[in-house]
């Protein structure tokens, strides 16, 4: 089964790491932008999204809200308790913390694939 995989990060080489992180059977789809984000986690339908938080636009968190049914891993630099707590209100399945381990992100995106 493949994993559709939305990657949504202002940074294109974050974008990239987080490709060559995620090891299996997946397809990715990318957004740099909150309304970017929106508009092609509609039409991209992901089983799992990574967001950012600090995205042009707004906040990583509105795309959250907005991929309800989505499982979102929220990869942010922002990586205190609260904002841990923020995301999972949200609707954040989980948070990973910039600077991020490869095997961790991976971990996790299993995880969620798994829990399905």
């Amino acid at each position: 089964m493949t994993v559709r995989v939305l990657i949504c990060d202002d940074e294109p080489a974050l974008r990239e790491l987080m490709r060559i992180a995620l090891v299996g059977d997946y397809e990715f789809a990318e957004a740099e932008s909150v309304a970017e984000a929106k508009e092609v986690g509609e039409a991209f339908a992901p089983d799992v999204a990574l967001v950012d938080v600090m995205m042009p636009g707004g906040s990583g968190l509105e795309v959250v809200r907005h991929l309800q049914g989505t499982r979102c891993l929220v990869v942010s630099a922002f990586a205190a308790e609260t904002d841990q707590d923020e995301a999972r209100a949200a609707g954040a399945a989980g948070f990973v913390s910039k600077p991020f381990d490869p095997d961790e992100l991976s971990a996790m995106v299993a995880a969620l694939v798994a829990g399905s």
